[in-house]
């Protein structure tokens, strides 16, 4: 049987594309102007 993990994040949390920058809003990255992605998914 397959079970779901209950986790469901409760903050969205961004990455930089280009040089790993993280940070609590989508925006682009402070450190190097790279475009920022969603990294709060759930898990599997």
């Amino acid at each position: 049987m397959i079970y779901s993990d209950p986790y469901t994040p409760t903050r969205s949390y961004y990455e930089c594309c280009d040089c790993g920058y993280r940070e609590a809003t989508d925006s682009l990255c402070p450190d190097c102007g790279g475009a920022t992605k969603s990294i709060a998914v759930g898990r599997e």
